[in-house]
């Protein structure tokens, strides 16, 4: 039975109606048909997918990796944790190592984790997931025109049910009524191109990838002899994380496929790296021998399979869920960058919502005010992405700054982000009203630090080097984990997690900003040594603005920092000694 009524007939326009039709049948697509059935089983449901299935394993579409959003949203929303452990990988986080093309891959800083996570995220072969998933929506009852390709989508106003016209596979044209409308069908953008949304980000960011058939594993670049960089990640591991190899304006990828095979990408910033450099396979593998050669030379063993070239891949949006009844989602929404794995996250918090939206629309609920606030959520997720990352490029290949930047955002995170899918925040008007209440003042010391990084990099000394640090060494990156990948927590539970995490941002901003201070002006340090606290809103590495701006006129208690600013001063020698990063603690994290 379906949700809404079913609209009077008309004669002239006798035609099928659904509550909702999904336009794409990729992995946005094809994830929310099965939320919509999981949460709605009496929903009818229609996608009209591109795609003729089975479709490719292993050369087929980039996104392979998931961090912790993504992880929880497959596992659990999806109800898919046991169908993920057994046809797809284990992902063993983020993984950064810091070379040049004259040093030897052990010898390059490396951050990273030395085992797997409490709290699941995969390596997924998109081939494999989207054939599955069809499968499992048929199962469900969705019911999916395959080889179709969308001609328009008329949407209409107030209650009115939109129309969506398509080519079926025969080539028959057809159109549907629905009650909801979603685009997912990717970069095609259809709907904001029709309505005029489209909203470009700064910068230019280009992408080339290709997959390499076989296990390519950057262990393998390592001889056996090298002992201690084997036994720092036991096991033989690395492979499994999402591995990047950083320098000036870019960074490498590695990812494992489920299908045993190998996905290679290259993504970098167009003002310093050129993309005509890259946008062949042959000069892609040139631009590899040249910047990073041990891939390069891993590559040349084995068979490539496909290549892909993506120009300007950043973009956004001004509308992606509206009160009319239609949304957006994946990257038919928005798409801000590859370098954290964010793209299976905006999937999440976009189906969530558009899920989440269906089921008040239905129980006669749905609030026009709530659909705009929705929408204002998710393109603010996306847009801090794609400013914390772009704006991080310039300084890639600076090991120091890097490494402290993803502590930061790695915090940052766990505390804010994750938990809004883990207890449903944003889609709770009471508990968003109490997280905001605890965060008000989160904002503007996010852009303070943001703003010290900058200037961090156009003066750093590089006083500072490490070997290898383990992030789920941190405690104070430990405790974030542990207190906030917990899902079913009360209002009250969720208000004390986030008084604890404004106590620990500041204080690991001010860490942050003390250990730039020494980098960059030692002496300045020593003064700021003295004071008994600072003010964290204050921070930056101008001292003739430090007066000015209250840096010692603190508006919160004093407290003694010197505990979080050893947890990372302990992470990094001085150079000239031999180090490794904070001793191994037996936690299990994940980015």
């Amino acid at each position: 039975m379906a949700l809404f009524p079913q609209p009077t007939a008309d004669p002239a326009d006798a035609v099928d109606t659904y509550d909702i039709v999904v336009c794409g049948g990729g992995l946005a697509g094809a994830t929310l048909a099965r939320q919509v059935k999981l949460r709605h089983p009496g929903a009818t449901v229609l996608v009209v997918d591109g795609q003729a299935y089975p479709v490719p394993v292993a050369a087929f579409k980039v996104g392979e990796s998931t961090v912790d959003i993504a992880g929880f949203y497959f596992a659990e929303l999806l109800e898919l944790r046991d169908y993920m452990a057994q046809h797809h990988l284990p992902k063993l986080g983020l993984r950064y190592f810091f070379g040049a093309p004259d040093r030897a891959l052990w010898e390059a800083p490396e951050v990273g984790l030395s085992r797997f996570s409490r709290c699941p995220t995969y390596q997924i072969d998109r081939g494999v997931l989207e054939n599955d998933l069809y499968e499992m929506n048929v199962a469900a009852g969705v019911e999916i025109a395959t080889g179709a390709r969308v001609l328009d989508i008329e949407l209409a106003p107030g209650a009115q049910p939109h129309r969506v016209a398509f080519r079926d596979r025969d080539g028959h044209e057809r159109a549907v009524r629905c009650r909801w409308v979603v685009d997912a069908m990717g970069r095609l953008r259809f709907l904001q191109r029709k309505l005029g949304l489209q909203r470009e980000t700064d910068g230019m960011f280009n992408a080339a990838w290709f997959r390499v058939r076989g296990r390519l594993d950057i262990e393998d670049f390592v001889p056996d002899t090298q002992v201690e960089w084997h036994a720092r990640v036991p096991g033989r591991v690395r492979y499994f994380s999402t591995n990047h190899l950083m320098g000036p304006g870019y960074w490498v990828w590695l990812i494992p496929l489920g299908s045993g095979n190998t996905s290679v990408g290259i993504v970098s910033s167009g003002a310093l790296q050129a993309i005509e450099e890259m946008d062949t396979l042959e000069r892609a593998i040139d631009w590899l021998a040249r910047h990073e050669p041990a891939v390069a030379a891993g590559v040349a063993r084995h068979e490539i399979m496909d290549f892909v070239v993506a120009r300007d891949f950043s973009y956004t949006s001004s509308l992606v869920i509206s009160a009319d009844r239609w949304a957006c989602v994946g990257e038919a929404a928005a798409f801000a960058d590859p370098f954290y794995s964010p793209g299976s996250n905006m999937i999440a918090f976009e189906n969530t919502a558009v899920v989440a939206l269906l089921g008040e629309d239905a129980a006669g609920a749905f609030d026009e005010t709530r659909a705009a606030e929705l929408n204002s959520f998710v393109l603010a997720q996306n847009d801090w992405v794609e400013y914390s990352i772009h704006s991080s490029y310039s300084y890639f290949g600076e090991p120091l700054i890097m490494t402290v930047s993803f502590i930061w955002d790695t915090l940052l995170a766990w505390t804010t982000a994750t938990p809004q899918i883990y207890n449903g925040i944003y889609l709770d008007a009471a508990k968003s009203a109490a997280v905001r209440a605890e965060t008000a003042n989160l904002y503007p010391l996010v852009l303070r630090v943001k703003r010290l990084f900058k200037q961090w990099e156009s003066r750093a000394r590089r006083g500072r080097r490490f070997a290898f640090v383990d992030y789920a060494s941190i405690p104070f990156l430990h405790e974030a984990y542990e207190r906030n990948l917990v899902a079913g927590k009360t209002i009250d539970e969720l208000v004390a997690d986030h008084r604890i995490t404004m106590t620990v941002v500041e204080e690991v901003a001010l860490a942050i900003f003390l250990i730039a201070v020494d980098d960059t002006m030692p002496v300045r340090r020593r003064t700021l040594d003295a004071a008994p606290w600072l003010n964290a809103w204050a921070i930056g590495l101008d001292p003739e603005r430090w007066a000015h701006d209250g840096l010692f006129a603190p508006t919160t208690p004093p407290r003694d920092v010197s505990g979080v600013l050893g947890q990372l001063e302990r992470l990094f020698e001085p150079d000239g000694v031999d180090a490794v990063g904070a001793a191994t603690i037996d936690l299990d994290l994940d980015l």
